[in-house]
């Protein structure tokens, strides 16, 4: 069912973008794998940083985090890409590569954004409901729930010449691993995120 949800959406995108031209779409995907590797790479550590996310939002943290710097990230990408870029410089391509071009960078617009969006889904609470695991697949194995993220942020990091390869398999694990706050058990009751007493643990 992801699968088919992540093409549906990249068909949409496709429409779009053949109805658009070559260099808007192809600033609209860099911008798109930009907003989301980099809030991959340090979202989850920021809400670890500040324990007063958790508190707020306990087991959402990571998702409302990931989101709200990838919407910073890419507001902040698409602006100045419009001001000094887009709506500057009009650039002559080929009319095969703004029809056809265009809706290829469409298509992968739109199934990096799906596909962004179902990963979020599954670091959620929400990925708890059956409906939820129908359409998102939750039950699945995290590298084929996330697939999608993982290659994209796989893809940004090689292009950009990162020194550690294994940095996006360590922080997507990382991210599974963590997402939920830990469930510790007492003597007398279950907590969320608190440590337990000193004294019951050494009875």
């Amino acid at each position: 069912m992801p699968k088919l949800i992540i093409i549906a959406v990249g068909l949409v995108f496709t429409v779009i973008g053949y109805r658009k031209t070559w260099y808007p779409l192809w600033a609209l995907l860099f911008n798109v794998l930009i907003s989301a590797y980099t809030s991959i790479m340090i979202s989850p550590q920021l809400v670890d940083k500040f324990p007063i996310i958790r508190n707020y939002l306990g087991n959402y943290s990571y998702a409302v985090g990931i989101l709200a710097v990838t919407g910073l990230v890419f507001g902040l990408l698409q602006l100045l890409s419009f001001k000094f870029f887009t709506a500057v410089y009009v650039v002559s391509f080929p009319g095969i590569l703004n029809s056809a071009g265009a809706a290829v960078l469409g298509f992968l617009t739109g199934t990096v954004a799906a596909g962004f969006l179902l990963f979020l889904i599954t670091i959620t609470p929400l990925s708890d409901f059956s409906a939820v695991k129908f359409f998102a697949q939750g039950r699945q194995a995290p590298d084929k729930v996330n697939g999608v993220v993982l290659d994209t942020c796989s893809f940004v990091h090689a292009i950009s010449l990162q020194p550690s390869p294994t940095a996006i398999d360590s922080q997507m694990k990382k991210i599974w691993a963590d997402w939920r706050r830990p469930l510790i058990t007492t003597d007398s009751k279950t907590s969320v995120g608190s440590e337990p007493n000193k004294a019951e643990v050494a009875e």
